[in-house]
This record gives structure tokens, sequence and C-alpha cells, in this order.
């Protein structure tokens, strides 16, 4: 009999210009599939998150949402163990009770579940933290209800995570585990040769997709933990120094900062025609020359060994990734392919190793996405913590 898992998703509820955040919870539930398992994705919206195309609040039945989880789910090829669940609707759940009932894993991703009662038979139940730091320092600082109640198992993207991350002690002991990659769907085999508007968008130069702002920054034991835009800051000036102009698809507006970056030679591009469509998003990336790019201060101040899962993608499609230093490269293989930097200096230096030696680079990415990072490798050494 095939083992069971119940994987809670956040996929409807970013309906729009967010093809990478749909993906890095799709990843575990294609990767389960993948490895054999009998798999059922759930998500739970509130309310106020039902919108149509203007942003006006309507049912689950005409919201964009149900559109967005519909499309992708059969762009997929999931069949129908699925179920989406709204605050105030009727929703078909027997179904998903019986499922769940004796089912071996179910796995919250990011908390976002928020219905232990249809998961409570389910043996190991797993919270895992995809914003490392920010999800300790939000509840036992700020006291932000994380949802951790009803899981019996803790693991985080944070590599550093119980490995000497400095967070604070939430009472739980956390996992690190790495994000994964179904190489189904992210390869150089699957995508072919990449055509489209974000392909030629993105072709041939480096690259990284990012919200500039995110969240706000959090404090705890009198340090902050920023995110991105004080980390760009420090970089502003690599593209003079290294000769290459990078390409940022992000939410930063018009105004003075984007100005001065602009001056020093970055080009930026807004998320929608890259992130709306995740085959958009795939060409763009896969057309890039590499991913260039910072992480969030906190995970930088925190050493929590971060990984990104956009930055798994890149690789998987053969494209080196530069990334700052979080204390990944304590776990991950460092220096082909997948090249760390923790000073503008440094970030200088390596691209200009990474160009000169660009064929091994690309095929040192794609190495380390085959060995350490496919589903089929990380979800069982994940699993393994069970």
């Amino acid at each position: 009999m095939k083992k069971r898992a119940v994987v809670g998703v956040g996929v409807a509820g970013f309906p729009e210009k967010a093809a990478g955040n749909s993906w890095a919870f799709l990843q575990w539930g294609l990767g389960l599939r993948e490895l054999g398992w009998d798999v059922w994705l759930v998500e739970s919206l509130r309310a106020k998150e039902l919108k149509n195309q203007q942003g006006q609040s309507v049912p689950l039945a005409d919201s964009v949402n149900l559109v967005h989880w519909k499309r992708i789910l059969r762009e997929i090829g999931w069949d129908d163990r699925a179920t989406l669940l709204a605050e105030g609707e009727k929703v078909e759940e027997q179904p998903l009770r019986d499922f769940a009932a004796g089912a071996d894993l179910f796995l919250n991703l990011s908390g976002h579940f928020k219905r232990p009662d249809l998961v409570e038979k389910v043996a190991s139940r797993v919270y895992v933290d995809l914003d490392p730091a920010f999800t300790q320092i939000w509840a036992k600082v700020y006291q932000s209800p994380m949802n951790f109640s009803g899981h019996n198992a803790f693991w985080s993207v944070g590599l550093g995570m119980g490995r000497g991350a400095v967070v604070p002690d939430t009472g739980h002991a956390w996992k690190a585990v790495l994000p994964p990659v179904s190489r189904k769907y992210w390869s150089k085999e699957a995508v072919g040769n990449p055509v489209g508007k974000a392909a030629d968008l993105g072709r041939n130069r480096w690259t990284t997709v990012a919200h500039w702002y995110g969240y706000a920054a959090v404090e705890w034991e009198g340090r902050e933990y920023s995110n991105k835009s004080p980390e760009f800051e420090k970089l502003r000036m690599w593209p003079k120094r290294s000769g290459i102009e990078p390409l940022v698809v992000t939410d930063l507006g018009v105004g003075e900062e984007r100005d001065l970056f602009e001056k020093a030679g970055w080009e930026f591009h807004e998320p929608g025609p890259v992130c709306s469509d995740w085959h958009e998003y795939r060409n763009f990336l896969a057309s890039s020359r590499g991913e260039f790019s910072p992480a969030k201060g906190g995970y930088v101040t925190a050493k929590t060994g971060w990984f990104s899962d956009r930055s798994v993608l890149y690789l998987s499609l053969g494209r080196p990734v530069l990334l700052q230093e979080t204390g990944w490269s304590n776990w991950l293989p460092e220096g082909m392919g997948l090249v760390a930097f923790e000073s503008l200096d440094e970030a200088v230096e390596r691209v200009k190793e990474i160009e000169k030696d660009y064929a091994a680079h690309s095929r040192g990415a794609e190495k380390v996405a085959e060995e350490r990072l496919d589903a089929g490798r990380s979800i069982p050494q994940a699993l393994a913590w069970l």
C-alpha cells in the first residue's frame, strides 16, 4: 500500500504575479508523488483573501483564487486529490477527511493550512518553516499567531537551524531540510529552447526575482533583522565594479532609491510579465546567464543557513548562482556553479571567476541540483528526521 501524505500549500492565496511562490509549495507535493506517495494537496483561505480581477471581495466561486488553483493543478497534471477551503464557504470535506484518517504525513508549509481538525489523525504532522529567523522572532517577540499548535515535528529550510543559527527559542526542535525541486518540470530538458517575451527579457543577463522590501524589519535583543533592501544597497556599485549590468524583476517602484541603482547600472522590470505565468517564469530563469542575489538581512544576521527555493530552480536549469552567504555553504557544495559571497568585493571577484569558466560552472550548477536538491534525494533526507 502506498504511503499517504497531505500537503498544505499556499497557491490560491497568491493568484497573481507569484509563480515562484506557488512553486515553492508545489515542489513538495510533486516530489512526494514522484517518490511513489499518494498525495492530497490542501489550502485554506480567509474570506478577505477572495478577490476578483478588480480586487473586489467575492465568493470563492467567482474568485481569481479558484481560477488560479484549478489552472495550476490542471497544468501539472494533478488528479482530484486536492481541496481548496475558504472561510464561510461550504466545500466538500469528507473525501479529505477520509484520506487523512490514518495518513502517514502532513506537511504544513509555512503553517498556511489552518484546519487542524481535518488532519489531526495523521501520524506525523510537520510544520515546515520557509522563513527562518523571522518565523521565530514573530512568534517569540511579537507574539504573532504562527499556527504552531497541532504539529508534532518542526522543519526549516534554514540549514543552520538547530545547528548554530541565532534565533529565539520557540520551544520547538527545528530540523534543517533542503528546498526540493521536481526536475521533471525544472530542467533544461523540460524547458527546451526558452522562447517568448520573458525569455527575451532575461536572455544572457544576470538576473533575480525579488520583493525589494517584502515585510518590515523586526528586532530581537537589540539587533535588527532586515529585508533585502539594505543588502541590495551594499551591492549597489556591483555593475560598475564588475562590468555586468544585472536585471532584477521586482516590485520596487519609481523614486530616489531606484534612480540611484539605475545610475549605477542596474535594470529593473515589474513582475507581471515574468511572474504571472509559471511557464514564462521558467523561461525567464532558463534564459538567464545566472542568478545574482543578496539574501534578506535577517537571514544573514541570524546565520540561519537559509537557501533560496528560487536559487534551486536556477541551478536545476543549469544556471550558475552567485548567492549571499547566510551560512548555507556549511551544508551545500560551494565553488562550482553555486558560489557564495559575503561582501561587494567578493561578489565582484566571484562573478569574474564564474565568467572565466562559465561552461564548467553551468555543469556544476546542474550537478548540485541533481545530487543534492532533486526532490528524490532531498525529501527522503528530510523524512529521516521523523
